[in-house]
């Protein structure tokens, strides 16, 4: 880690709306690749089906419904944490927020005004991933009813789309090149025997989009996704032999899995799944509308 000393850097990697929506495809497919990985480690260890709701006291769609939630805000917070302490870990000083994107809300961990190099900053990049997921498995194998840990390892994975994206950027740079964090991307520092041309990133066309058409696209691209995605993962499921698993409570579920005499075939809960999207949605406008209020009653310098 060395204090920056440069007026510009070579190039600003940010995250634009066309990113955004190849990381939503490509985090769909690690949710189900993550969903089958978790259901047949599951089944490895205990010799038993991998289902939420059959060992658990979480009766109810409501209880369900808190359940998945609590697990999803806890499991981004502790992702960012572990992000923090492998900036410290690195001679960073990180800080912590929680910011809003078409009306999306995220939290985020950052150490703005320090250099890294492209090594340290790709261990930080994939340090959650791997850290939480080792964790959360060694856990599960040693405590078989908590299964919710398993949700803990789905989400810490596919919601790890951005950081493995950016580390693989990264590792395709040389060695001697270095990185300083930005809350929505990461500056690029290279020495003078570098050419920025060779360097794996495209110009940003700098595409004008609004929060509209990121969900409408969003949607679509989830409505594609999916079917495609089960079509091609029922046959790969079965052809692994996935054990049955249901990823939720009995009440509140999104989807399962059958793979027994009576055949087999993945199924979701659309009424779950609008739930949680309806969720996310609300809070990141509450999110929103406090944050411009917070910002029309600040007094102007």
């Amino acid at each position: 880690m060395t204090t920056i000393n440069r007026a510009e850097p070579a190039y600003i990697f940010r995250v634009s709306p066309d990113l955004t929506l190849r990381w939503t495809g490509l985090s769909i497919l690690l949710f189900f690749i993550s969903v089958a990985g978790v259901s047949a480690y599951y089944q490895a260890i205990h010799n038993r089906p991998w289902s939420l709701g059959t060992q658990t006291n979480y009766n109810g769609a409501f209880s369900g419904f808190l359940l998945f939630v609590t697990v999803l805000i806890g499991t981004l917070f502790f992702h960012e944490l572990v992000h923090g302490l492998a900036f410290t870990a690195f001679g960073g000083s990180p800080r912590y927020g929680v910011g809003i994107k078409y009306f999306l809300a995220y939290a985020y961990a950052t150490s703005p005004g320090t250099l890294f190099s492209r090594n340290a900053f790709v261990v930080i990049s994939l340090a959650p991933l791997v850290v939480i997921d080792i964790m959360c498995l060694f856990l599960l194998a040693l405590f078989p009813q908590a299964m919710w840990l398993g949700w803990l390892v789905i989400i810490n994975t596919c919601g790890a789309i951005g950081d493995i994206w950016m580390a693989i950027l990264l590792l395709r740079c040389p060695a001697s090149i270095q990185v300083e964090d930005h809350r929505s991307g990461m500056a690029i520092y290279t020495p003078p025997n570098v050419d920025v041309r060779s360097l794996p990133f495209k110009t940003p066309t700098h595409k004008a989009r609004s929060a509209l058409w990121v969900w409408v696209s969003t949607t679509l691209l989830f409505l594609i996704v999916v079917p495609i995605s089960s079509l091609l993962l029922t046959i790969i499921f079965d052809v692994l032999r996935v054990p049955s698993f249901i990823l939720g409570t009995e009440d509140f579920w999104i989807l399962r899995w059958q793979n027994n005499d009576q055949g087999f075939g993945i199924v979701f809960h659309l009424p779950s799944i609008l739930a949680i999207a309806a969720t996310i949605g609300l809070v990141g406008i509450l999110l929103k509308v406090l944050h411009t209020k917070k910002n029309h009653h600040r007094p102007n310098n």
